[in-house]
């Protein structure tokens, strides 16, 4: 699973045909470091169709999505955002939430 460090990588993924999935994250946040296992088990499926979004190096991508609380996980498709599901600030999100909101978009490599 890639790590975008530029916003011209965001912009490649999002131009890269099918669905992608973007975990917005923060290096300090324990909810994040929680959940990340759960979005890793799940990328395996797909490598390609998933990746994460630091953002302590890319506010300006963070702004641009309205990410106010991490872990937040944002489902594109074909370059757009199709759908999110947004931490919840002191509880951050669950493998079991993950596992719905892809039951609801389908990204490639996600078994229903």
């Amino acid at each position: 699973m890639k790590t975008i460090k530029t916003k011209k990588e965001f912009e490649a993924e999002l131009a890269a045909p099918g669905g992608r999935l973007a975990l917005f994250y923060s290096a300090w946040c324990p909810f994040c470091t929680a959940f990340l296992p759960a979005f890793e088990k799940l990328a395996k499926g797909a490598p390609e169709a998933a990746f994460k979004v630091c953002v302590d190096d890319l506010a300006e991508l963070e702004d641009l999505f309205s990410v106010d609380v991490v872990p937040t996980v944002l489902y594109f498709e074909d370059g757009r955002l199709a759908k999110r599901l947004d931490g919840r600030l002191g509880r951050g999100l669950s493998a079991e939430g993950l596992d719905a909101f892809c039951a609801g978009c389908a990204p490639k490599g996600h078994k229903k």
